[in-house]
């Protein structure tokens, strides 16, 4: 039975991944309810709060209960890819369709921007001894790029829209390389040999890093996409 113990991470860290994770959660249930103009609004809001909600602590009672640290595989990357593919399904679906419709492409870009707190979050993780170094921009994850490319492409996206499909392109494939280098960062037998092992999902609050953040990014490119192909 493998155990794992996590090096906690620094105070301050953890209020701005708390931070991010709930912008991220809260960007998300407002782009659940609009179009704002229609009359069941408000209902809509507290139908995907309640989904997320519960969501959320179902998640949470999978990793507090224990199973992902003791049987990181095959149960770690079987989370991992479960809570990565949810939110893609839900950007290609009917529902997805009328977010991507209703949000303008400055926001879908903007929202992007949160890769940039979340990666001076994982750097500080890395210098406490929490992750690696392959997950920061010192060793193989170069996604701080994308949140600073989304704050400087923000003033052209609306007027050159070839600006943003660039963006969106570049933002996708630093998402795929930082699915890449955890996967080979974590304890698979063909994974990396680094210290420590990447284990975030067996613990909370990090576990949450999956789910909301690299879900909701892939969530925030798949929107991105089929606002692009529709205005192409």
């Amino acid at each position: 039975m493998h155990m794992i113990a996590i090096v906690p991470a620094t105070a301050w860290s953890l209020v701005v991944f708390d931070t991010v994770c709930v912008a991220v959660a809260c960007s998300f249930l407002i782009a659940a309810t609009l179009p704002i103009h229609e009359q069941n609004t408000k209902k809509r809001f507290w139908f995907w709060s309640a989904n997320f909600l519960v969501y959320a602590l179902f998640l949470g009672t999978i990793v507090q209960s224990g199973y992902l640290q003791s049987m990181f595989l095959p149960l770690g990357p079987l989370f991992m890819s479960l809570t990565v593919l949810l939110p893609i399904l839900l950007g290609f679906s009917r529902k997805g369709g009328r977010m991507a419709e209703a949000l303008p492409t400055v926001v879908l870009v903007g929202f992007q921007s949160f890769r940039l707190p979340l990666e001076i979050v994982l750097h500080a993780w890395y210098r406490s001894g929490t992750i690696p170094q392959s997950m920061t921009w010192e060793g193989s994850n170069w996604d701080i790029l994308t949140g600073v490319l989304a704050i400087v492409c923000l003033p052209f996206v609306g007027k050159r829209l070839w600006v943003a499909w660039v963006f969106n392109t570049i933002g996708i494939l630093l998402l795929f390389n930082v699915v890449r280098v955890a996967v080979m960062s974590s304890p698979v037998p063909f994974g990396w040999k680094v210290e420590p092992p990447l284990e975030l999902i067996v613990q909370l609050p990090y576990a949450f890093i999956v789910p909301i953040c690299v879900g909701g990014a892939f969530l925030g490119h798949v929107l991105l996409t089929r606002k692009l192909w529709k205005q192409r």
